[in-house]
């Protein structure tokens, strides 16, 4: 589990990061995702980093607005343009219309209009973070093989339950391979 001074060295970055990615933004979506978006949900993940996804203008003007350049990158489960930096040591990613890539598939999270619907809304200090629902995390770390992901999630909706309406929804909008939706719903049939 993270440590709760990690958890607190982020959550002073986030109130101050968040102000400025949401003026960057304007009306276009963005999500804090990944482990750190897990955390704010009580979800005991580990996560030194802080990660974000936004829309190409959105990173673009943030880029801007920090005087800090983005790259176009494509590492073996990632293609996007990426911002990358420290704020007092904890490092931010914001990667811009994400292509997630897994052995059977690909996610592309800007074409898929639950997902963005099913934010989560979490306080964090003075500030309303927008985070990624588990059931996306789920979805993502199955299409990944993030096998140890898929157990803390797995453990989590066990304790906390699922929407699986939502489920169903990012599984038909991703266009998922059969095996992969087979996996999600098999993870999440022993969360039962």
């Amino acid at each position: 589990m993270t440590d709760d001074r990690d958890g607190d060295a982020q959550d002073q970055v986030l109130g101050p990061l968040i102000r400025v990615l949401e003026e960057a933004a304007d009306d276009a979506p963005w999500a804090l995702i990944g482990g750190s978006a897990l955390r704010l949900q009580r979800t005991p993940v580990e996560s030194p980093n802080l990660e974000f996804m936004a829309s190409a203008t959105t990173v673009e003007a943030l880029s801007g607005m920090l005087q800090l350049a983005a790259r176009w990158e494509r590492g073996q489960h990632l293609a996007a343009t990426r911002l990358h930096f420290l704020r007092h040591g904890i490092p931010v990613f914001v990667f811009a219309d994400p292509v997630f890539h897994g052995r059977y598939d690909s996610l592309k999270p800007i074409e898929i209009p639950s997902l963005w619907d099913a934010r989560v809304p979490t306080r964090c200090g003075s500030v309303l973070v927008l985070c990624t629902p588990p059931e996306w995390e789920l979805l993502l770390a199955v299409v990944l093989g993030a096998t140890e992901r898929v157990d803390q999630l797995s453990r989590h909706l066990r304790e906390h339950g699922f929407d699986s309406r939502l489920v169903v929804r990012l599984l038909r909008e991703g266009r998922v391979d059969h095996e992969t939706e087979d996996a999600v719903w098999s993870v999440l049939e022993r969360a039962s």
